[in-house]
């Protein structure tokens, strides 16, 4: 064998070496297991109003992990509830109504606490079967909220669940809309405002799909369905990409998460370490949903 045959061999062993710990290092999951689900009311040193025998969930973490907003019908009518924190370590203080200029004798449900003091929600104010709307804060206080355009909207059917990433400079939202009888959901995505179109690959079926969130880089969706499969539906699922540019790949079933009850809008934190979710298990004061969480590391403990 030549010299120059030789470094070629080399080369080439070290190429293949190159790409398999690559792949390898790309395979490794990013994120250890979940934790055994818990009802977020039982968290040492809660506040009050958490968890009542009411409904209680729909909920959303802020970018920070500071805040969850959330939906409960305590008062006769849904409206939407904040309850705030001082670390991310900590346990979430008492929830606030939030007040008139968001909240009003209709109902408003499933927020979505988002990048720029935003707050998105759904509201039968305008429409009987909700649509969605977004409210900023400044200065503390909340703006009147707007409703959301026709690209987003339908007459008729029930638009919620805002869940928003960006990519390349451009803003992606992702939200559910379903017939007022909870059947034939879907999951779609608007760019920018602009025209929705269904979200491919594994969060579409022929099931019913909906109440989205996803990672902020926007290759992870977590989502509840009822297709076939569950251990009492809906339960939450979740799909992954490579890429925002390609669909995501087959629907991962949670069942270490789901229960035999109603588990439905999986929201995941923006560090990916803690997922919320409504569920009707045992561990409710009541039959009514109540906000459930889980915890994961990243792998190696990071």
């Amino acid at each position: 064998m030549t010299s120059k045959t030789k470094w070629a061999a080399q080369a080439s062993v070290f190429v293949v070496a190159t790409a398999l710990t690559a792949a390898t290092a790309i395979a490794m999951p990013a994120f250890d297991d979940w934790s055994a689900p818990a009802n977020l009311a039982s968290v040492a040193g809660s506040g009050t109003g958490i968890s009542t025998p009411a409904v209680d969930g729909c909920a959303s973490l802020s970018p920070d992990g500071l805040s969850i907003a959330f939906t409960s019908n305590r008062t006769g009518n849904f409206d939407i509830y904040i309850a705030s924190r001082a670390s991310k370590s900590a346990a979430f203080g008492s929830a606030v109504r939030l007040p008139s200029s968001i909240n009003t004798s209709d109902n408003e449900a499933c927020p979505t606490l988002a990048r720029g003091n935003r707050l998105f929600f759904s509201s039968d104010r305008d429409d009987a079967a909700y649509d969605l709307y977004v409210s900023h804060q400044v200065g503390g206080s909340w703006s009147a909220p707007q409703r959301l355009g026709p690209n987003v909207n339908q007459p008729g059917w029930l638009d919620e669940s805002a869940a928003i990433y960006e990519d390349g400079g451009h803003e992606v939202m992702l939200f559910s809309s379903r017939r007022p009888d909870g059947t034939d959901g879907k999951i779609y995505q608007s760019v920018d405002g602009g025209p929705a179109s269904l979200v491919a690959g594994g969060p579409h079926s022929s099931a019913s799909d909906n109440r989205p969130s996803i990672t902020h880089d926007g290759l992870t969706i977590f989502f509840d369905s009822d297709r076939y499969g569950t251990l009492g539906g809906p339960d939450l699922y979740m799909a992954s990409r490579s890429s925002t540019s390609q669909p995501f790949g087959d629907a991962v079933h949670l069942e270490d998460l789901s229960s035999a009850g109603f588990d439905a809008r999986p929201f995941i934190s923006w560090d990916g370490k803690l997922l919320t979710f409504s569920s009707a298990r045992a561990g409710n004061p009541s039959p009514a949903p109540d906000i459930w969480f889980a915890t994961r590391d990243k792998a190696g403990g990071q």
